[in-house]
């Protein structure tokens, strides 16, 4: 008898545990979609928040951030919001690669977006393409990103190097024929003279580059140099330098007459005309990526409003950058209806974005943006507390971009 109650109670206590592993189960099958539903879709951002490109990692990482903050305020994407996380690389490429594949691997970012230097970029997109993830590249402008080491999961939004030189080239080439050069001693600032003296071949083939100064990065003294090029009597110079480097530049070189006694043309970023203020040389043929003031349009000079309200300040080229990098990457995960890497590359292959800069569409062959240079010339604002660019014009990417037949011998000379 006691053997019969005790069975009856071991089959009820059974069956009873059965029913709430059952419940259990049935719970967490439930949960499992809304759960899923409630991970944000996390973005990559690796970017060099120390160093002599700080301001330009801040601002992009706040354009990022204004957009990602506008996509989540209408709702987010399939139904989730989204998150940047952000990881500092100090301009170092092996930072750049631990980083980002920590990134991958440990917060299993769903996209990746960035950097800020070119060899921070270029170690960025090999760990995208080790780990199919569609990294799309707002600042790094190295010609190798889109030709040597192409893959299908990279994009940009930036003119490459190529691009910029050749647009230098046809806006002061023809007219010069002595043309001095003075950019930092570094692998971009040399890709960029052979690029724009190529290009200026095609434009003037009679022109001369009569004089190459390379300082260092970070140079104190240029007085050196100034003589240097000063003493080739050129009709123009031609700046590679940027940051800090042009401002010592400028600052060592006005009592040299440098901005008087000849014409100079340099790459010029927002941060370098604020920094210098009224210091700036007026008549400098500058060339800059995004131009906020000299961009019109209803959606420019909203988004200036939302970021000066947002920031409390003028958005520079990066955070223009960053902020349509972000858009592009959210109007294809929309169009996709996806966040599976390989959706997304023929959801962006497939984008026409109406930018801050204007259409944005990506070329198939090395997925470089339709995105062009700007060159105008300084002079004082009356509107902002800066000196601008005025009389810009745009030099369209389609003019510049290396052909189909360039890009593929690039590519088949490091095969």
């Amino acid at each position: 008898m006691k053997i019969q109650r005790f069975a009856r109670a071991f089959r009820s206590r059974l069956a009873a545990l059965a029913i709430g592993v059952a419940t259990a189960s049935l719970s967490l099958l439930a949960a499992g979609p809304a759960a899923a539903q409630d991970k944000p879709i996390k973005i990559g951002l690796t970017t060099d928040l120390t160093g002599i490109a700080a301001a330009y990692a801040r601002s992009q990482v706040n354009g990022v951030q204004l957009a990602v903050d506008q996509i989540n305020a209408s709702g987010g994407l399939l139904g989730r919001k989204l998150e940047v996380l952000v990881r500092d690389s100090q301009l170092k490429p092996d930072l750049g690669t631990s980083h980002t594949r920590d990134l991958i691997t440990r917060e299993n970012v769903d996209f990746l977006i960035g950097p800020d230097g070119s060899a921070v970029g270029m170690t960025v997109s090999a760990v995208a393409k080790q780990y199919k993830k569609v990294v799309m590249m707002t600042i790094p402008n190295s010609p190798r990103i889109t030709t040597e080491t192409f893959h299908p999961y990279v994009f940009t939004v930036v003119p490459s190097g190529v691009m910029e030189a050749r647009a230098m080239a046809a806006a002061i080439g023809p007219g010069n024929k002595r043309i001095a050069f003075i950019g930092g001693d570094y692998e971009a600032a040399h890709q960029g003279l052979k690029y724009f003296k190529d290009w200026l071949a095609k434009v003037n083939p009679s022109a001369e580059i009569v004089s190459e100064a390379w300082p260092k990065l970070g140079e104190p003294d240029y007085s050196s140099y100034i003589t240097s090029l000063m003493s080739s009597k050129p009709d123009v110079i031609f700046s590679y330098l940027w940051g800090a480097d042009l401002i010592g530049f400028v600052k060592q070189g006005k009592p040299y007459g440098v901005f008087t006694k000849t014409k100079v043309a340099s790459l010029v970023f927002l941060d370098d005309l604020k920094a210098l203020g009224d210091e700036m040389p007026d008549g400098v043929i500058a060339q800059m990526r995004a131009p906020f003031f000299a961009l019109t349009g209803d959606r420019m000079t909203k988004f200036t409003e939302q970021f000066r309200a947002k920031y409390n300040d003028y958005p520079a080229d990066w955070a223009i950058m960053g902020y349509e990098g972000m858009q592009i990457l959210a109007q294809a995960i929309k169009s996709a209806n996806s966040l599976e890497s390989d959706a997304i590359v023929k959801a962006v292959e497939q984008v026409k974005y109406d930018g801050l800069r204007g259409p944005i569409s990506f070329r198939a062959l090395d997925h470089q943006g339709t995105v062009g240079s700007y060159i105008g010339t300084v002079a004082k604002s009356d509107k902002y507390p800066f000196k601008i660019l005025t009389n810009v014009k745009t030099i369209s990417a389609e003019s510049i971009w290396p052909s189909e037949a360039e890009i593929t011998a690039a590519r088949a000379a490091v095969k």
